[in-house]
């Protein structure tokens, strides 16, 4: 099947002659989407014409096929995959033709924001309606993917990246749009009710109103937290928990003890089979080559598959269920980040040492495998380098330190070079979405202190509920600029509706009783045990900027980058 990845995506209204022409940002597309890139022109009526571009990232099947893809009925752009469908398919038609051709076979509006709402996976597409002549827009629901809306003098623009020159808000994840370029309304259809209109705007409102909720800090958005929580415990597990560790110090002893119950062990062999069957489709969906042999006719043995990793519990799991999964005679890049400090030329960060000592137990586990644990290391100019010239431009519209210490340390670990050489692959395993599902921020632990199991369950929502507005863009961004394709498993659809609807305390268990390294992510804790790993199992979060030392502790992480000023 000839199936295509899109990794660049820009569309432009003009309301007048004028056009954007901007090097940076054809290049900055073209990053993404290195393999082929593609055009066209519409002209809807004396005063309006669209310009679309795409590049392609070829992650699928036996060619790239360009994008733009055009019918008779419309015009699409796609950004994504599509892990999981039962589609009967033409073999020789692309993943994104089918797409263009269920969309262009809806008769009405409702017809089209129903079958975007039927799509899986992380994505941003445009697809516009030559007969209707109206734009639908949209991330998918849990916001994976970048799609930025910049207003210029006489367009609108629509794009994956942008950059600081170019005021833009991130496309809220919440909705599918739908624009009437001659009416100039824009109509919000919410993913999480029917197909009727949610609410409706003037472009101009629409972009106030989203602007000001971007410039909100994590904890003034608002979030509806109107789900019921039933935090009825039939199976008395909170009991059986707190009995085992009302007296066991033994951490190892604790969680092997859980295990024996039927409830809990039930739950993470449920949870396990889910996380397993998410990092198969996501190592198997993409050509199989590297980087350097993606253009070959000949079958490559290089790494294709790349891991971030902290050494942590989170990308541990993802890298030994990956093993059961990547061609044994491929080697698999373990890629770690460290950053230089002030009062320190060494680049022994605490990432740095728990990764290594994950990467001797993979080692030990999966000793058929050949590991490559790539040390990435970043002296402070050239960080500061890459932030003012490239990294600020992929982070923005985020714009905090705590956003551009994220975005860098992600950037360079995606980058791949350890001074050796430059990991080959082009898939990345990241463990985003982790914590945010089992609980593993210290805020969860306060909860739990201050309002018990129902503050808990509403702090989790909450932060689920906030993950497409914190973080999820911006790493697409900064990741995509290498032509690699982020892949999230623990992100994935049908593990994401497993677990939320666990009570919390098969979640996390953050009481005082079970410390940080058990209480949090307490269930992560008992799959990697379950699954044969022992010393990642009781390591404590660690959030990245501190463990790669990128941060300064004197400064605050919602205060406004320099970068930015």
């Amino acid at each position: 099947m000839s199936q295509t990845n899109m990794c660049g995506i820009f569309c432009e209204i003009r309301n007048c002659n004028q056009t954007l022409k901007d090097e940076q940002i054809l290049k900055r597309l073209e990053n993404r989407g290195p393999d082929c890139t593609h055009s066209i022109d519409v002209v809807v009526n004396n005063d309006i014409s669209i310009h679309f571009f795409g590049t392609v990232l070829w992650m699928q099947g036996s060619a790239p096929t360009k994008q733009p893809i055009e019918n008779d009925i419309g015009i699409l752009l796609f950004n994504g995959d599509i892990f999981y469908h039962n589609w009967s398919n033409d073999p020789s038609l692309s993943d994104t033709q089918i797409l263009l051709d269920k969309l262009s076979n809806c008769s009405s509006s409702e017809e089209i924001i129903s079958t975007i709402k039927s799509f899986k996976g992380p994505f941003s597409l445009i697809y516009f309606n030559k007969q209707t002549q109206i734009l639908y827009f949209s991330r998918d629901r849990i916001g994976r993917n970048s799609l930025l809306f910049h207003k210029a003098d006489g367009s609108y623009i629509i794009s994956s990246v942008l950059g600081i020159k170019y005021p833009c808000i991130e496309i809220a994840a919440a909705y599918i749009y739908e624009l009437n370029l001659h009416k100039n309304m824009l109509n919000l259809y919410s993913w999480e009710t029917s197909v009727q209109v949610f609410s409706t705007y003037q472009v101009n409102d629409w972009l106030k109103l989203a602007q000001k909720q971007q410039s909100l800090l994590d904890e003034e958005l608002i979030v509806d937290l109107e789900d019921t929580f039933d935090l009825n415990d039939e199976d008395d597990i909170i009991k059986v928990i707190e009995e085992i560790t009302h007296n066991e110090k033994n951490k190892l002893f604790i969680l092997e003890k859980l295990l024996l119950n039927d409830t809990i062990l039930k739950t993470v062999t449920d949870i396990s089979a889910l996380l397993e069957k998410s990092v198969k489709v996501r190592i198997d969906t993409q050509p199989n080559k590297c980087k350097n042999c993606i253009k070959s006719e000949m079958s490559c043995l290089h790494c294709t598959t790349g891991i971030l990793f902290s050494g942590g519990l989170d990308c541990t799991i993802l890298s030994l269920i990956a093993d059961k999964y990547v061609p044994k005679d491929q080697p698999i890049d373990l890629i770690n980040v460290a950053f230089e400090t002030k009062n320190n030329d060494s680049y022994d960060v605490p990432d740095r040492i728990t990764g290594r000592q994950s990467f001797d137990e993979l080692k030990r586990i999966c000793s058929s495998r050949m590991w490559i644990f790539r040390e990435v290391n970043v002296p402070k100019e050239k960080l500061e380098k890459y932030q003012a010239s490239i990294i600020g431009d992929l982070v923005y519209p985020r714009r905090t330190i705590l956003d551009e210490s994220l975005g860098s340390a992600l950037w360079f670990a995606a980058l791949g070079d350890d001074e050796l050489d430059v990991s080959p692959c082009r898939i990345l395993l990241l463990g985003s979405g982790a914590d945010e599902l089992f609980g593993g921020y210290m805020r969860h632990r306060q909860s739990l202190k201050r309002r018990g199991w129902l503050g808990l369950s509403q702090e989790l929502l909450k932060d689920w509920k906030r993950i497409s507005f914190r973080n999820l863009a911006r790493d697409n961004r900064v990741i995509c600029d290498h032509g690699r394709q982020p892949r999230m498993p623990y992100l994935d659809e049908d593990l994401v509706n497993y677990v939320l609807k666990l009570k919390p305390w098969l979640k996390c268990f953050p009481s005082d009783n079970l410390e940080c390294g058990l209480g949090d992510k307490l269930m992560l804790r008992l799959i990697s045990l379950h699954l044969g790993l022992k010393n990642s199992v009781t390591l404590p979060k660690r959030a990245l900027q501190f463990g790669s030392r990128i941060a300064n502790k004197k400064e605050k992480g919602s205060d406004l980058s320099k970068t930015f000023i």
